[in-house]
């Protein structure tokens, strides 16, 4: 049985501790734009309209940056994958309002020159 769910976990995503990293990752800067606290973005209950959003932000840049599925990236997050689908359906229209598409343009390049791996971060 525990076999079984490794299996299904490494089915999923190849290595749970480096994706829960980079979702901190994106979950800090998320909370850096938005002023949203990590914690709040990352919490598993209900949480305010901004930290849902937020969360949403932060799902919605994982999803599309790293070009991670849905079910990785419901993983990661520690939600379901219909709830990070959502998610994304959600910024994809908040796109249409050109501010808000220049801002999270910058997260995303900012995501995209950050080191894939933590060892290559300079000491």
């Amino acid at each position: 049985m525990l076999v079984q769910a490794l299996e299904d976990i490494w089915a999923i995503t190849p290595d749970p501790r480096r994706d829960r990293l980079t979702v901190g990752f994106v979950t800090h800067l998320v909370s850096l734009a938005t002023g949203v606290p990590a914690a709040e973005i990352s919490a598993p209950r209900r949480a305010t309209h901004a930290a849902v959003r937020a969360r949403q932000l932060a799902i919605y840049l994982t999803h599309i940056t790293f070009h991670w599925p849905l079910s990785r990236v419901a993983f990661a997050f520690g939600r379901d994958r219909t709830t990070c689908g959502h998610a994304c359906r959600k910024i994809e229209d908040m796109r249409e309002d050109a501010t808000f598409d220049r801002r999270l343009s910058d997260l995303e390049a900012c995501l995209r020159q950050a080191p894939a791996h933590a060892e290559e971060i300079p000491a």
